[in-house]
């Protein structure tokens, strides 16, 4: 140690290094003199400097035309002026005076080039390479409000700071900063204000009270700093640690514990402690070493500030829930490995997800925050009450807040804050810092509000699930928190706290160890999870919270392609009595026989609700696939048989409907399984698969030929006579369809009745003249039998002489003979119109009347289909030459002329 005695003959006001240059600047009785740094000798006072009273320093490397230099400036305000000292590289360069319109209070380098002074009036700036002077904004308390108006509510994140005992101003109308160049009242000349450097190229412009942030271009900083910094007292000095305000003040204030040192949170400028350094008011504080050490000066006594090791800090403000202190501690620490910040930083940043989301009802910002962070869904799940998140739910956590209190809000609190170790020169003075204020009361958690963001969250998590399952990936990136059991006992409190003798120790070693936290027992490793295992879990708990808050989109989420767990989604809609719902989800993973079930016993239910009845169990048939044709007939039966719907409009909804699925029905199976029900729906059916699907398939024209019959016989048993209306449509499907068997359709044919459909049927054989006697003489219409020569004609041209032998020749004695019956009966007249014949020659005479009558008739109408000598060949002898027969006749003489004369037209044309 050495010692300069009458270093100055006066009280020295102010020094300064410039370590750069190696100089040692002092400033004493209103005259700035310069030393050798190493020898304190060498002095040279710089006259032009004469009545100085501030003086600042700047050293930062500056690239001059290209070429990096290390610049070191000197600005001595000196009565009306200043005077600027540049050294380059250690090298005096130059001096330059500038004028001052007004007395300086304070300045301090911005940078290089730029110097920020007050007046006693306002902040200004000068810009020293254009000697530009520039307004910032009055230096005055009102000023300075205004600058931040809006925001003088209390300082600080999660409501740790205290509140402004100033009445706040009103916000104009430009926002937070929108009006800060308007000056509201006078200067304050009896408030010394106070340019402190800040870390980050930063400088604090302080006046009264309240202080403001500006960059290194002399702009405010709007975004870093939303709110103004507000000191609890009027601060007589200020300096900083990395992360840290710290400022001193000779006012004690009003209240009972008297405090003169109050530090504050650098980036989130909130109230970290107060504290008194013993009775002796401190004059000045300084920072040393890039503020790693903090000194006061009293007048008699010198204390240096310790902080306790950045581990208890941050697992202090951990433990009081700050955690945006906890973030702002970790990024602005000098204490910690950079390689550890980011891990520390995402660690906290997910304890202050889970605690916006439980206890400060900040649900949409926690989930984001989350989101930010990578985790799982199951990390938000988590948050939620056990009947939502299940097994995920916690039971006890440790990031400060209890697993038991899921269902209650806590309100904002006050814990107290880490206690600095003070060291005074003299004497070791501690002070206890402010006690905690009681934890306010709980409250209910909003839990609706609460299930609404999960469900928001959840459905976007969804939809990313869905499209990485489109695009073809199995497993997706998550962070995953994993309890760290080497940490179990690792650290606790007492640990912290005996520690704080070795962190005394090293606190001047530049190492920086290694940060353990109690509170942080936890790593977050990055894992690939499956992505139907994540959609899984993501949809059940959707599911749930349907449930809770909304169950109309139950439907839509589980009618369509869903991973919810079956047995714990079956279990609760069955709970909440949600039958069509879980008919859904039993569609969605393919369980159709349970749901079917469900439906039959809810249907057959008196309390069956919504599902009462057969119309949802056939609404829901029409959704199975066609692969599900067993399981379709299985459990149609009983809507067929025992519904209020008509069985008709059940067929025709899920078989002979235009779905892809019942076009691809087994058509046979259909038809033999609705046969057993009626025939009826078997004529249905197949009349659509013909009709619509043009099936051509002869096994099922012969399907429904046998409906035909089974329908018509069963009316036959009950009305004892057939529906014609039936009859009607065999015969048209007889005579249209070209697909059936006619010899299996004559097997199943009655031997004594349905006449003209056997001789419709014995035409498609070919036996004409067998069907033409049973319309003659079995059904005994002889205009049904001129009508079927017309009809076939085309196959068969000799069809009008069968039917003419027949009228002419007696009928065969094997036939059935129903003609003569209606003679008897007189509904078949003879020629002389008189009472019926009795006896059978009579009837015979009759019969031979009327057959002679219609073939002339026959004979005259269809002459071109009937050659002559045929006709001649088979009229008997004894004919009456009627005018039918003249008729016949001239037509076959018109015809064979007309022939003849084609004849000739063509042989004549040849010659």
């Amino acid at each position: 140690m050495e010692t300069k005695k009458a270093f100055a003959r006066k009280a020295i006001e102010h020094l300064d290094v410039i370590k750069e240059a190696g100089v040692l600047v002092c400033l004493a009785d209103g005259l700035v003199t310069l030393y050798d740094l190493h020898s304190l000798s060498g002095a040279t006072p710089l006259n032009n400097t004469r009545g100085a009273n501030l003086v600042a320093v700047h050293t930062a490397v500056d690239y001059i035309d290209g070429i990096p230099t290390l610049v070191s400036k000197l600005a001595v305000h000196a009565k009306r002026k200043l005077v600027v000292l540049e050294w380059r590289d250690a090298e005096f360069y130059k001096s330059l005076e500038y004028s001052a319109a007004e007395k300086i209070t304070a300045m301090q380098f911005a940078s290089a080039s730029l110097l920020v002074v007050s007046t006693a009036r306002e902040f200004l700036t000068l810009q020293l390479s254009q000697n530009q002077w520039d307004d910032l904004f009055p230096a005055d308390t009102a000023s300075l409000r205004t600058v931040a108006a809006g925001s003088l509510s209390a300082v600080g994140n999660n409501g740790s700071g205290p509140e402004s005992t100033s009445s706040p101003q009103p916000a104009s109308s430009g926002g937070m900063w929108g009006s800060w160049g308007i000056g509201l009242s006078g200067s304050s000349t009896d408030v010394k204000t106070i340019i402190a450097r800040m870390p980050g190229e930063k400088l604090l412009l302080c006046h009264e009270d309240i202080g403001v942030f500006i960059n290194s271009a002399g702009k405010l900083c709007r975004q870093e700093y939303a709110d103004p910094t507000l000191f609890s007292r009027v601060p007589t000095g200020i300096t900083h640690t990395s992360s840290y305000v710290i400022s001193i003040s000779s006012d004690h204030g009003g209240s009972d514990t008297k405090t003169n040192v109050e530090v504050r949170n650098i980036g989130t400028q909130a109230l970290v402690q107060q504290l008194c350094l013993t009775d002796e008011t401190p004059m000045q504080v300084f920072n040393g070493s890039g503020g790693k050490h903090v000194w006061a000066v009293g007048r008699h006594t010198v204390w240096r500030l310790i902080p306790v090791p950045i581990q208890q800090q941050v697992e202090d403000v951990l433990a009081a829930g700050q955690y945006d202190e906890a973030l702002s501690l970790v990024a602005r620490s000098d204490s910690i490995l950079e390689s550890e910040k980011e891990e520390l930083t995402v660690k906290i940043r997910w304890l202050r997800a889970r605690w916006l989301f439980r206890e400060q009802a900040k649900y949409e910002e926690a989930l984001s925050e989350l989101t930010d962070l990578g985790a799982t869904p199951t990390e938000a799940i988590s948050l939620c009450p056990e009947r939502i998140a299940g097994e995920l739910a916690d039971e006890d956590i440790e990031d400060g807040v209890d697993g038991s209190d899921s269902d209650e809000l806590a309100g904002d609190e006050q814990n107290q804050q880490p206690q600095p170790n003070v060291e005074s020169a003299d004497s070791v003075n501690p002070n206890k810092g402010s006690k905690p204020k009681p934890k306010q009361k709980q409250k209910q958690v909003m839990w609706k509000e609460a299930l609404y963001a999960i469900m928001r969250y959840l459905t976007e998590h969804r939809r990313w699930l869905q499209r990485a399952a489109a695009d073809g990936k199995r497993g997706l990136e998550y962070a995953v928190r994993v309890l760290d059991d080497s940490l179990d006992d690792g650290v606790d409190d007492c640990d912290i706290r005996s520690s704080q003798q070795a962190h005394k120790a090293r606190c001047d070693d530049d190492s920086l160890p290694h940060v353990r936290l109690k509170r942080l027992r936890f790593s977050l490793e990055n894992m690939e999870i499956p992505v139907a295992a994540m959609s899984q879990v993501v949809d059940t708990t959707l599911l749930k919270v349907y449930l809770e808050c909304s169950p109309g989109l139950l439907g839509p989420l589980l009618r369509v392609k869903n991973h919810c767990d079956v047995e714990q989604s079956e279990g609760l809609l069955i709970e909440h009595r949600r039958f069509s719902e879980l008919v859904d989800l039993y569609h969605g993973k393919g369980l159709y026989r349970k749901a079917l079930q469900l439906l039959q016993s809810q249907g057959m239910s008196p309390d069956g609700g919504a599902l009462r009845g057969t119309y949802p169990t056939v609404r829901y048939l029409l959704r199975l696939p066609a692969d599900q044709f067993e399981l379709i007939l299985e459990y149609i039966r009983w809507p067929l048989q025992e519904g209020e719907e008509l069985p008709s409009s059940i067929v025709a909804s899920v078989f002979a409907d235009d779905r892809p699925a019942a076009e691809t029905f087994p058509r046979p199976r259909v038809a033999s399984f609705l046969r057993i029900v009626s025939p009826s729906l078997v004529i249905q059916y197949l009349t659509y698969v013909f009709e619509t699907w043009n099936d051509e398939t002869g096994v099922l024209h012969d399907d429904m030929v046998s409906a035909y019959l089974d329908l018509i016989g069963s009316t036959v048993s009950t009305a004892n006579a057939p529906d014609e209306q039936l009859r009607q449509r065999l015969r048209r499907f007889l005579r249209t369809s070209k697909r059936y068997s006619p010899e299996k359709t004559l097997a199943r044919l009655p031997d004594d009745g349905l006449l003209q459909e056997r001789a419709l049927v014995l035409s498609r054989l070919g036996r004409h003249e067998h069907a033409l006697g049973l319309l003659v003489f079995g059904v005994a219409s002889l205009t049904l039998a001129e009508q079927y020569c017309v009809d076939n004609v085309d196959s068969c041209a000799g069809v009008f002489v069968l039917l003419l032998k027949i009228l002419v020749e007696p009928p065969p004695s094997d036939i059935i003979d129903n003609e003569a019956a209606l003679i008897r009966s007189g509904d078949l007249a003879g020629a002389d119109g008189g009472s019926p014949p009795s006896t059978a020659a009579q009837v015979e005479d009759a019969r031979q009347i009327v057959h002679r009558r219609f073939a002339g008739h026959f004979l005259s109408v269809h002459h071109q289909h009937i050659p002559a000598a045929d006709a001649l060949r088979l009229l008997p002898p004894d004919l009456s030459f009627t005018p039918d027969l003249l008729a016949y006749l001239r037509g076959q003489l018109c015809a064979l002329d007309q022939a003849t004369r084609a004849s000739d037209v063509v042989r004549n044309l040849r010659v």
